[in-house]
């Protein structure tokens, strides 16, 4: 029965199909993740332009706020399946450039620009419908299940996409992403238009943004817990992105499937954690949660920057995966639960919006690596982050009572 407990959010069919969805978007994206960075290095040798590309990669966030006002005004659904469509397009034309022999850097780069626009498109639409398929008691439930989904995809993408490089070569890489793509579009086109939860508005974009803005910056939970996530994005997430596949090349030998396999068995600790709340439902103590989790995610790194053996990098790798999931999870379940209905697409559109600090933080990343080396600058990173969130635990204690 409790078993049965665990998957309650399930036996709503659109939550499935969105479930199912995202099973085979976010693999596809993952296996991009870690083809492009590859790529990269090996078009240009040069750790910079890995972190130029990792952040190019993510610099649609900054549209991010504007396109969760679009989600509280349009149908979700139809702006996932122009996410999917766009990346479908942006996978067929890496494929061909490739196999036609043109493919250049500038032709990475802003294919990667194009593809960031989605994932601002994707998240603040994605999270924001998960709470119109479900019923408020299965909010909690349906959260957990949707990022098991996620974590799952971190732990298969990167693996997929560091095995078929060598085995199928780049080209056979971006065949399987086009092909998984096109199933997002398809899986998606069979989910019916969910009821949407805000209530029709009649003021301007600009408006309704500052209008979120307001309330984010009103509501002191959701504004201390968007800061949290600004700050891990710009000091620890940069180490999937930037950092693992230059230690991966440079400092533990292990070619493109060790650099596929660091990257998933970050996602393997995240899955773990994901698995964890599902088990435990509605888990207490969520402020604490976020807390530990956000020292204990800098701390592995820190850890990792000295590490020259793969297979201590790979427990350490695992153990950042698995605090960063519970950071991520706990912060996006506090957030919708402290926001009303009408406001949630704005609200993830602002949380999303604040990975924004992510490919500052990977350009950064890259030219502090390009200078010093990435064990340094990983080190850096690291120390930096266990420093500002050590400090925030310290002098603002009402973050551990937060439910």
């Amino acid at each position: 029965m409790s078993r049965m407990h665990q998957l309650t959010a399930l036996r709503h069919r659109g939550f499935r199909l969105l479930w199912m969805d995202t099973l085979f978007s976010s693999t596809a994206r993952w296996a991009d993740v870690v083809v492009i960075g590859w790529l990269t290095l090996e078009l240009t040798d040069s750790p910079l332009m890995v972190g130029i590309v990792a952040a190019s990669k993510m610099a649609g966030y900054i549209a991010a706020p504007f396109m969760g006002v679009v989600a509280d005004r349009m149908d979700r659904r139809l702006l996932l399946i122009a996410a999917a469509g766009l990346n479908l397009a942006v996978s067929v034309t890496m494929l061909l450039l490739f196999v036609s022999g043109w493919l250049v850097l500038w032709h990475v780069i802003a294919l990667a620009l194009v593809s960031s626009l989605t994932w601002a498109m994707d998240n603040p639409a994605r999270q924001s419908l998960v709470a119109d398929l479900v019923e408020k008691e299965d909010l909690t439930n349906a959260i957990a299940l949707n990022a098991v989904a996620v974590e799952i995809t971190v732990v298969v993408g990167p693996a997929l996409g560091g095995l078929l490089i060598p085995v199928l070569g780049t080209g056979g890489a971006y065949g399987l992403i086009a092909g998984l793509f096109l199933i997002d579009v398809l899986v998606l086109l069979r989910m019916q238009s969910a009821k949407h939860s805000a209530q029709p508005v009649h003021e301007s974009p600009g408006r309704s943004l500052l209008g979120g803005l307001r309330y984010a910056w009103s509501n002191q939970a959701v504004f201390m817990l968007l800061l949290i996530a600004f700050l891990l994005n710009l000091l620890a997430a940069p180490y999937r992105y930037s950092f693992l596949p230059l230690f991966a090349r440079y400092v533990l030998d292990a070619g493109p499937t060790g650099y596929g396999m660091l990257t998933a068995m970050a996602g393997f600790g995240a899955l773990v954690a994901g698995l964890w709340f599902v088990s435990l439902g509605n888990v207490g103590g969520k402020g604490k949660l976020v807390m530990w989790s956000s020292l204990a995610w800098p701390a592995s790194l820190l850890l990792f920057a000295v590490s020259t053996s793969y297979y201590f990098s790979l427990a350490l790798v695992f153990l950042a995966g698995l605090a960063q999931a519970i950071a991520w999870t706990v912060i996006a379940t506090l957030i919708l639960s402290n926001t009303t209905p009408p406001m949630r697409g704005r609200v993830m559109g602002l949380r999303t919006g604040v990975v924004i600090a992510l490919p500052l933080g990977n350009f950064l990343a890259g030219a502090v690596a390009e200078r010093f080396g990435a064990p340094l600058a990983q080190g850096a990173y690291a120390a930096s982050a266990l420093f500002i969130m050590l400090a925030m635990v310290l002098l603002v204690p009402r973050l551990r009572k937060l439910e």
